[in-house]
């Protein structure tokens, strides 16, 4: 009976959208048309029609691209470089620790949209960095639309490394600071200590931040869409941008969608049983 509230909440909010959402792909479910007045079973056609779309393997790169750039690399790489610098600025008393902390946490909690607007005017034509560049003789980048899929993975880098930060720090703050002291004392010096020491014992760490970040990474679109909604070319477009575009944002068609959000979830499940597989073999 105790594993029953935590099983109600399974069912609740992940079986149960699972299963819409499986059960959705397989049927012309739309919100204009004939789908919207009667929905019918059409199997897998959906599925069909997704493998033969020429672009899809384009957006499927695009999203692996955006989830290592902007998941793996920005916010787990990014997050537990800033944890080890906040967590030894507060062992060392730093006062300036509070604010840079202060200053990530109000990143994270920026909204995607106003994330999306904030960086998307530094980073055109007419933004911050594109003047600083100029005033410092390196020329006029105009980064959004030079290196689109840079913009956007440095943007939503920027927005959620607060999150892998946070549970890094937590990890951080349980390791006993007698084995760094002992490690110290037998001649290790602080590299030697991270590596030998702290990074060992956050390795199951590690591979839940991974999940969590690629999931959340994967899932994230509004950035995105702010910045170039896809463009140019298809060339920032997404899984989950692409699942936007057709069920709602342009085509209406919700039972395409669903099957566009399905395979999202089976490459999820890929990556994370890679980063299971790491930790295990790691272990």
């Amino acid at each position: 009976m105790a594993i029953l509230p935590a099983a109600l909440l399974l069912i609740l909010f992940f079986a149960l959208p699972v299963v819409w959402a499986l059960y959705t792909s397989l049927t012309d479910r739309a919100l204009l048309g004939i789908g919207a007045q009667e929905t019918r079973f059409v199997g897998l056609e959906n599925y069909r029609r997704l493998i033969s779309y020429v672009e899809f393997p384009r957006i499927v790169r695009n999203s692996v691209v955006f989830v290592l750039g902007a998941g793996v690399i920005g916010q787990t790489v990014g997050g537990l470089l800033l944890a080890l610098l906040l967590h030894h600025a507060d062992r060392q008393r730093y006062r300036l620790g509070n604010v840079a902390f202060a200053a990530v946490i109000a990143a994270w909690i920026t909204p995607p949209l106003v994330a999306g607007s904030i960086w998307g005017e530094l980073l055109d034509a007419y933004g911050l960095v594109n003047r600083v560049a100029s005033d410092l003789g390196l020329g006029s980048p105009d980064l959004l639309a030079e290196r689109p899929m840079l913009s956007v993975i440095l943007a939503e880098s920027w927005r959620g490394v607060g999150f892998a930060m946070i549970l890094f720090l937590g990890a951080l703050q349980v390791i006993p600071r007698s084995l760094h002291e002992a490690a110290a004392l037998d001649g290790a010096g602080p590299l030697r200590r991270l590596l030998g020491l702290t990074l060992p014992l956050l390795r199951h760490q590690v591979a839940l931040v991974l999940m969590m970040t690629t999931i959340i990474t994967m899932g994230s679109f509004l950035v995105i869409l702010v910045m170039t909604n896809g463009d140019p070319a298809l060339g920032t477009e997404t899984i989950a941008l692409f699942a936007f575009h057709r069920a709602i944002g342009v085509d209406f068609q919700i039972g395409y969608g669903a099957a566009i959000s399905t395979v999202m979830l089976l490459v999820n499940l890929v990556f994370a049983a890679i980063y299971l597989r790491l930790a295990r073999e790691r272990a």
